[in-house]
């Protein structure tokens, strides 16, 4: 293709572009009508009443604000990610009405520095549509019914509240995320002809029920493949590797845990701490014989994978759980729609060392950190 001929097919897209632009920024100038099933809307926990003042300024034209409320913006990975995705949802939203988004909450978290900044905000009028991350189940159930009475729409995503007045959620299935996770282990496991002796399971919370639920996951995933598995421990009883998920917690205890135990070849954990069992493996030297599967992504969780030592790790999709509600915030100003199921599950990113069906390889997973590192 000559270059003219490639500047002018540029330029013609571009005017398309514009065109369909211009088209979308005039409708927004005019405003939005908002439907009567965004204004009245029933809900299982009762009526629904969109605020009059969002009515109002969405005719106007005016922008919607959209609010992502989460429990530590500067938390690796996860704070980054979700800026990310609510960044994602804004375009997405744009298409639908004129919107601001912006994620908000402490740099760490701070349940009582994140619960002021929410009142703070409900008060002074600047939220038009929320998705909040509680710090833990049902922990703001209060702030969110405020919200909901005040009239304006909530998501939760992350970390449910499921007995307040909130829409939808988007998060994990922490039991379907740990049985994928069971799974592609043991199917590597057969695939490689590792000798798997006996598995333990572990965590940063053995007590939390999200972590429960992961064992419970990968429990099933793993006997789907290998009926007769023998695990060490079960769901309630997991090994605690340090509450405040550091990988140094994680070096202090497993490290006498697999030395103690050379029967136990593969080690379940249910999140970061996956890096620290990795170190583990590698100190004592028994890489090649010993592995591990686990939760979230790190550089050397990552580098972890691309030496065989760790067979499965997920990445959460912290950038999905917050752009699927911002979209959702729009959309519900727009058409009065929610989900008929409130439960709104998204799937994990499952991370292996080559990648398959429904998965990444380690390489896609480094350019996905690098973005959120950026």
């Amino acid at each position: 293709m000559s270059f003219l001929r490639s500047r002018l097919l540029a330029m013609t897209g571009l005017a398309v572009v514009a065109s369909l632009s211009g088209a979308v920024l005039s409708a927004h100038a005019a405003g939005i009508t908002v439907p009567d099933s965004a204004k009245t809307h029933a809900m299982p926990w009762g009526e629904f009443k969109l605020a009059p003042r969002i009515v109002e300024k969405l005719a106007k034209g005016e922008k919607a604000n959209i609010v992502v409320g989460i429990e530590g913006t500067g938390l690796p990975i996860q704070g980054a990610e979700m800026r990310i995705g609510t960044a994602k949802g804004c375009e997405t939203a744009n298409t639908l009405l004129p919107a601001d988004c912006r994620m908000v909450g402490p740099v760490n978290p701070d349940t009582t520095a994140q619960l002021a900044e929410l009142e703070t905000l409900l008060n002074s009028g600047q939220v038009d549509c929320l998705a909040l991350q509680p710090p833990l189940p049902n922990q703001f159930t209060a702030i969110i019914n405020k919200y909901a009475d005040a009239g304006i729409p909530v998501f939760t995503l992350n970390i449910d509240a499921p007995k307040a007045k909130r829409f939808a959620f988007y998060a994990l299935n922490e039991v379907q995320a740990g049985t994928i996770n069971g799974e592609e282990t043991a199917k590597l496991v057969k695939a490689q002809g590792i000798d798997v002796k006996e598995i333990a399971m572990g965590s940063g919370a053995p007590d939390q029920p999200w972590a429960q639920a992961r064992m419970e996951g990968f429990m099933a995933g793993y006997k789907s493949v290998f009926p007769d598995a023998k695990f060490f421990n079960d769901v309630k009883s997991g090994i605690p590797t340090g509450k405040n998920f550091t990988t140094q917690e994680v070096l202090n205890s497993v490290t006498p845990f697999l030395t103690a135990h050379p029967e136990v070849t593969l080690f379940f954990h249910t999140d970061q701490g996956v890096e620290g069992v990795g170190n583990v493996i590698r100190n004592l030297k028994q890489g090649g014989k010993v592995f591990t599967s686990g939760f979230n992504v790190s550089g050397a969780i990552l580098d972890s994978v691309g030496n065989g030592t760790t067979l499965v790790t997920i990445d959460q999709g912290f950038d999905n759980q917050a752009q699927a509600p911002v979209e959702q915030c729009a959309k519900f100003l727009a058409t009065g729609e929610t989900p008929a199921d409130p439960l709104q599950y998204l799937r994990p990113i499952v991370i292996t060392q080559k990648g398959g069906d429904a998965q990444i390889d380690v390489d896609a997973a480094r350019a996905r950190l690098k973005a959120a590192s950026n």
